[in-house]
């Protein structure tokens, strides 16, 4: 190759070199000046939500109703467009509940509604981004109010919340998710809880009298000394549920799941037991009163009655209908059946009566007799 065309090919080589380089650096003056734009946009939006907050905090303190309603739909906006902001906002609207909810209303008034609508912002925000976020509503006077979003329904969602002695009588809370809550100390009087989930929630001497449990999820709850006279409880599942010393005297169980729970010192004269599972209740039933009860249906497989009343002054199992009862291995021993009928008693044994006392007027199943 003469020396010309060799001058000519470095010649090109050279200025692809440059083209190359230029390019690369045009490339990396452009990657710049995008990450400057983007920079600058993420501070822009940052405060444009920080003028935002600001705004829908100082529009909490107003006078005017609208004023802070509008502060709290502000503050859910921000909660929804800026996830890294949204634990804050729920401890701004928690506490903002605590304070303006720690009396009871005035006589005749309802919750008011900027009170209202931080309690549904919180009830329905997207927990995903909680964090360390736990809603605390300690005694707050909720009575009476409607928690969710009803036009779409959207249950409220109060998982693992701190509701000790919060006053929510009457309030609605059909399917709300309540799992491992701390209800213990709340008043729940007359309450909505139809199908609502309280698996292991403390409901420690809790007020539920009159309240609707309908298929409610009350698994492994904890329910010691609850009040739970006249409660609709029918099919709620209840399985592992501690109930020592509850009252759920004149309520109704019937259909329910209460394989395993503790009922030890439970009230339950009166209470509609049809058709309840009391399987291998063998260390609940135990002490429970019974006096009156239904228990047509009811699965009794292995459950321990041999000292049912005792802790009622030794009344016996006087009224307790057990039309159809299955008594399959349950403990009957000293248990009090005088005048008990016994008649369509499933799966009853005479050795299961040798040690229960029984009087003419116990009626056996035939064969029994």
């Amino acid at each position: 190759m003469d020396w010309a065309r060799r001058v000519e090919l470095v010649s090109v080589l050279v200025a692809s070199a440059v083209a190359v380089a230029g390019l690369w650096y045009s490339n990396v003056q452009a990657q710049q000046a995008l990450d400057q734009a983007r920079q600058e946009r993420a501070l822009t939006k940052e405060g444009q939500i920080t003028d935002r907050y600001t705004a829908a905090v100082s529009n909490l303190g107003a006078d005017k109703m609208d004023v802070r309603l509008g502060g709290v739909y502000a503050l859910e906006r921000i909660m929804q467009d800026s996830p890294r902001d949204h634990s804050t906002i729920a401890n701004v609207l928690a506490t903002y509940i605590r304070l303006h909810a720690a009396r009871p209303p005035a006589q005749g008034q309802d919750v008011p509604a900027d009170v209202n609508a931080a309690l549904t912002v919180l009830a329905t925000r997207d927990s995903s981004h909680d964090g360390d976020f736990r809603l605390d509503l300690r005694s707050a006077w909720l009575s009476g109010t409607e928690i969710g979003r009803q036009v779409p329904y959207q249950p409220a969602v109060l998982a693992q919340a701190d509701l000790r002695g919060t006053h929510l009588r009457g309030t609605k809370l059909g399917s709300a998710d309540l799992r491992a809550t701390n209800l213990s100390n709340a008043d729940l009087r007359n309450a909505d809880l139809t199908s609502t989930t309280l698996s292991r929630a403390s409901l420690v001497k809790t007020d539920l009298r009159g309240a609707k449990l309908f298929a409610a999820d009350l698994r492994h709850a904890f329910l010691t000394e609850a009040e739970l006279s006249g409660t609709d409880l029918r099919s709620a599942e209840m399985r592992g549920a501690r109930l020592p010393r509850a009252d759920l005297s004149g309520s109704n169980l019937e259909d329910g799941n209460l394989r395993s729970a503790d009922l030890e010192g439970a009230d339950m004269s009166g209470s509609n037991l049809k058709g309840v599972d009391f399987t291998s209740a063998s260390a609940g039933v135990s002490g429970a009163n019974l006096t009156g009860a239904n228990l047509t249906g009811a699965n009794l497989n292995g459950a321990d009655l041999s000292t049912v009343n005792k802790e009622h002054h030794g009344t016996p199992l006087v009224g307790v209908i057990l039309d159809g009862a299955n008594l399959e291995g349950a403990n009957l021993a000293d248990a009090d059946l005088t005048g008990a009928d016994l008649s369509h008693v499933k799966n009853l044994t005479r050795k299961q009566l040798d040690s229960a006392r029984t009087d003419a007027e116990t009626r056996l199943p035939a064969g029994l007799s």
